[in-house]
């Protein structure tokens, strides 16, 4: 067997397993999430066409859900584009974290499918990575990543038509449950991480967020993150346990 199909083997070897472990609870979790947004997009106001695009191309629910919101109060292009943008910057310390472990610049797959490959590191996928590197070697990571967040990227905008139509005949307030699974899913995959730290920062934020959300309102959810991410990594620095 030569390198190069020695190669292609092992990436489709790794691909395949990334495929098989999006099924499931990662795909029904996006899957759910999407009905949610489907019913709150409809709502606002949205056409089926503009609501596909939305998942397509924001891909965070955050943005998602403030670009329906403002989109139904009439708010202007700009500010519409400055929330979205503000509501998905939570992606980039995920990018920067996330893309090294895929070894792009060893793969050379050039620069239109790097970009993709950025795009497409939500939440679930970078969560996902960790569990990729116990699975897979180094150089299969990236086709792991790939075959995983292939199946949840069209699992979500399944759900997202699902959820817009869906709404005709289920009462809103049930469908609005639904985008709370993935938040729950992620949740409970951190939870299960070797990593004491990420356990820590998790519990901690959990308990700051409705500590701090009589001060800081909607901002509380900010203070959480980056108070229970930033005790948890200062802690496992002083006691010379850092996380991995």
């Amino acid at each position: 067997m030569t390198d190069a199909t020695r190669n292609h083997a092992e990436w489709r070897a790794a691909r395949r397993i990334g495929v098989l472990d999006g099924f499931g609870v990662p795909s029904f979790a996006l899957f759910t999430t999407m009905i949610g947004f489907g019913a709150i997009a409809r709502e606002a106001g949205l056409d089926i066409y503009v609501t596909v695009a939305t998942t397509m191309f924001v891909w965070g629910m955050p943005g998602q859900v403030a670009f329906a919101d403002l989109y139904a109060a009439g708010a202007g292009g700009l500010v519409i584009f400055t929330a979205v943008a503000l509501a998905n910057m939570r992606m980039l310390p995920m990018t920067v974290s996330g893309l090294p472990m895929m070894q792009l610049k060893d793969h050379k797959q050039g620069l239109f499918r790097d970009v993709i490959t950025a795009h497409l590191l939500a939440i679930t996928g970078w969560a996902q990575l960790t569990a990729a590197r116990n699975k897979v070697p180094p150089m299969g990571v990236l086709p792991y990543y790939l075959g995983f967040v292939s199946v949840v990227y069209v699992a979500a905008n399944l759900g997202t038509v699902f959820g817009y139509y869906l709404s005709d005949i289920v009462p809103d307030p049930v469908i609005r449950i639904a985008v709370y699974v993935t938040p729950l899913y992620i949740v409970l995959l951190v939870s299960s991480a070797r990593v004491w730290a990420n356990r820590f920062a998790v519990l901690l934020g959990a308990i700051l967020g409705p500590l701090t959300y009589p001060l800081l309102g909607d901002w509380c959810i900010l203070a959480a993150g980056l108070g229970g991410g930033t005790a948890a990594v200062v802690i496992a620095h002083k006691t010379g346990r850092a996380p991995e």
